[in-house]
This record gives C-alpha cells, structure tokens and sequence, in this order.
C-alpha cells in the first residue's frame, strides 16, 4: 500500500509542474511601453549586448517573415496607437503592426529567425523567454521581458483536451489498473 501515496504524490507533482508552463507565443503590453534584457550563457551574470531580437506581427510566421522591429539585447519598445494600428519604437527603429498591439519575439541567430521555445510566468508582469541559438550545440539565451502579458486577442483555439486535464484522466486509469491489480491477485492468493 505504500506504493501508491507515492505514486499519488509522485503524479501530482507532475501535475503542478505541467500546469505551470505556458505556451503562449503572441503577447500584449500591458501598458505603453515594454522592457526587455537579454542573457545568454557567455555573458552571465551580465546582460547580453550582442543577441538581436525582433518583434513580428502576431499572424506572422517567424522563421520566414521580417520583423517590424529589431533590438539588441537592452531596451524598451514604446507602443503608440496610430488610429487601428500601432507604432512601435525601440529608440533606433521604428515600425508599424497592423491591426491591433498584439505581437511575437524571436531571435536571430546564424541569419534565422526563431521564436522562442518556451517561457515562465516570473510574476507581476514579468516573463522570462528561453531561445535556442542555431549554432550545434543549441546554446540558450534569454529575454527578460517586463509589462507584457499573453495575447487574450489570438485565434488559437484550445486543445481539445487540455493537459492538466489528460495527466488527471491517465493518473485515474493507472490508479484503477493498479487498484484491480491489487485486488485480483488478493482474490487469487
């Protein structure tokens, strides 16, 4: 019987772990202006000066598309609604998203643009964006992105079975299989 509280616990672990990742991949500013600070594994604890970043449309498709803007590991982009589109200046460029302010980060590496491969919730608007470079041994870089929030405009529809709700429904059967394991080999011995 000692297995299963620490299977219990073991799956629930899991569980908040999982629920706690974020897929977003368009955000929003939550005000006029965002900031952002770049890390990367060469230039720790200091930031990055040399990663560039872009800020695409929120429909583009990154690794094929232009940014409206590009950025050098430290800065704010400021937000300004220009009748239903929205300037967005970095202090050395700017450019136009058309549509509303939603938008998606990427980073350029080797002349490629990707976008990021996953972030964290920090809290109080902060996030933390994690990049892969395009070099072979996939080196890691990170954007520190400030007043953004995920973008509640995008057309994604949600997955027909959300994950936190398929591990509950896997953790159920494997409990009721152990269970019914359990007792059929009582009944049998």
């Amino acid at each position: 019987m000692r297995k299963i509280p620490y299977l219990k616990t073991s799956l629930a672990v899991c569980l908040l772990a999982a629920s706690s990742a974020s897929s977003a991949n368009v955000w929003a500013p939550n005000d006029g202006d965002i900031n952002l600070l770049s890390f990367s594994a060469s230039s720790f604890p200091f930031p990055s000066l040399s990663d560039t970043f872009g800020i695409f449309e929120d429909t583009a498709l990154i690794s094929t598309a232009e940014p409206v803007v590009a950025f050098t590991g430290v800065g704010a982009v400021s937000f300004v609604a220009n009748g239903g589109n929205y300037t967005i200046d970095t202090g050395t460029s700017s450019g136009t998203l058309l549509g509303s302010s939603n938008f998606q980060i990427g980073m350029l590496s080797d002349g490629v643009w990707s976008a990021a491969f996953g972030n964290t919730d920090l809290g109080s608007d902060a996030k933390l964006l994690a990049f892969a470079d395009a070099s072979e041994f996939n080196n890691l870089h990170f954007l520190y992105a400030f007043d953004i929030s995920p973008s509640q405009a995008t057309d994604d529809g949600p997955s027909a079975v959300p994950l936190p709700a398929s591990i509950w429904m896997m953790t159920s059967a494997l409990l009721g299989v152990l269970y019914a394991g359990r007792r059929k080999a009582s009944v049998y011995a």
